[in-house]
């Protein structure tokens, strides 16, 4: 087990997704901080009604936009591995989680890859990404092909408590698919604040 700072949000993170963060409130502005100063992740869980979701996803810093002179920060954060939350406690305004990290699920069906590869890349056409299509091509991990699609966060859900990757990949390949036959378009993402 691991002691993992934890930033609940209205949302899920997956690994390989990165989210863009405006950091205002103090406690969070500390753990920002000492991510930065010491390199080191932190957590993303969904924050519900009843308290945390039981899982969530470690996250570390990429870039920092800015840091503003009241200790405000603007950063990207790419999700990494996926964890279970067996407690928490807080430690001063900061929640800690003693979490259990998921390993991945090292076994990929390649006929499978390349199947929602197909399904991705009609995607991706389908919403005008029709130049440099090369970079979209080396997927080969079932999140890495959600990276830059947004999902209802029922869907994320789903996909976060899956630990098998040929169960996410089957569902991935539902959800393109359901893409595909519709005729409306994804909304863009914006800066999340905390």
């Amino acid at each position: 087990m691991s002691r993992l700072p934890l930033f609940p949000l209205n949302l899920i993170l997956l690994p390989y997704e990165v989210l863009p963060l405006h950091i205002f409130e103090n406690r969070y502005k500390v753990m920002v901080k000492n991510a930065i100063e010491y390199d080191t992740p932190f957590g993303i869980i969904l924050n519900e009604k009843k308290g945390i979701y039981s899982k969530g996803c470690k996250v570390k810093i990429t870039k920092v936009f800015k840091e503003y002179e009241n200790g405000e920060y603007d950063i990207l954060v790419k999700g990494m591995d996926r964890f279970n939350v067996i407690d928490t406690n807080m430690d001063g305004d900061t929640i800690f989680g003693e979490v259990e990290f998921i390993l991945p699920d090292a076994k990929p069906d390649l006929l499978l890859i390349n199947k929602i590869q197909d399904a991705y890349l009609k995607v991706l056409i389908k919403y005008g990404v029709d130049n440099n299509l090369d970079h979209y091509m080396n997927k080969k991990i079932s999140y890495d092909f959600l990276s830059g699609i947004q999902l209802p966060i029922e869907l994320k859900k789903a996909l976060i408590d899956l630990d098998v990757e040929t169960e996410r990949l089957n569902f991935i390949n539902q959800i393109f698919n359901n893409i595909l036959k519709s005729s409306t378009k994804p909304s863009n993402g914006h800066t999340h604040e905390a």
